[in-house]
């Protein structure tokens, strides 16, 4: 009887330990938790890491031997008067300023043809202080990235085609011209120095030393 006891007594005690056990289980949702050391992917959290830059307006204003920007030669005076963004405004009879976006150092004229308001444009300039653009200026530039501030060095190692113009219409100027179909790319540098201050795209013609005059 004391053995018949004692084995009650050990069964009723495994019993026990086994529903604790099971109890514990239960209670857990049946997993086992590890320790994760590892960070979110991508995926998980819903971000990427890759992002794409927004251009700026002035990325959008190429120079080419067409125009600048939104500007080109040949279009309507009338209608470069209305182009969104650039402010234009009439300084005299056919010819106009504009502003450049995220360029406010820069100047900015369209002229038409004869100063016909009512011709087409047969120039379109910019410039920057000569006495303070350099080549961290900025600003619009061409597809091969010169702009108001490179040398004339720089200039002709992009075009080799650039040649020096023989009369400028105004002393103490020099102008390299960059043709293309219909007209060209003229760049200005004054004195000795070599840095480029004015770029004019015209229909072949020197640009005007004083549009208003």
């Amino acid at each position: 009887m004391v053995v018949a006891g004692r084995a009650a007594k050990i069964v009723l005690g495994a019993v026990t330990a086994m529903t604790l056990v099971i109890g514990v289980s239960a209670c857990n949702g049946g997993a086992t938790t590890e320790p994760n050391g590892s960070e979110p992917s991508a995926d998980e959290t819903g971000s990427s890491t890759s992002e794409t830059a927004t251009p700026t307006d002035s990325d959008e204003w190429m120079i080419s031997e067409a125009g600048i920007g939104p500007f080109e030669i040949g279009m309507r005076y009338a209608d470069a008067l209305t182009v969104p963004d650039a402010e234009a405004s009439e300084l005299c009879e056919g010819v106009a300023q504009a502003s450049v976006p995220e360029s406010a150092d820069v100047s900015m004229w369209v002229v038409a043809s004869e100063r016909d308001p009512a011709g087409t444009l047969s120039e379109i300039s910019i410039s920057a202080p000569a006495d303070t653009v350099d080549d961290a200026f900025g600003g619009p530039e061409t597809e091969k990235e010169i702009g108001l501030g490179s040398t004339t060095t720089e200039l002709t190692d992009a075009y080799p085609d650039a040649r020096e113009l023989d009369d400028t219409g105004v002393p103490g100027r020099t102008m390299y011209y960059v043709q293309g179909d219909d007209g060209g790319m003229i760049f200005t540098t004054t004195g000795e120095s070599d840095i480029i201050w004015q770029i004019s795209i015209t229909t072949g013609e020197p640009p005007a030393y004083e549009p208003c005059a």
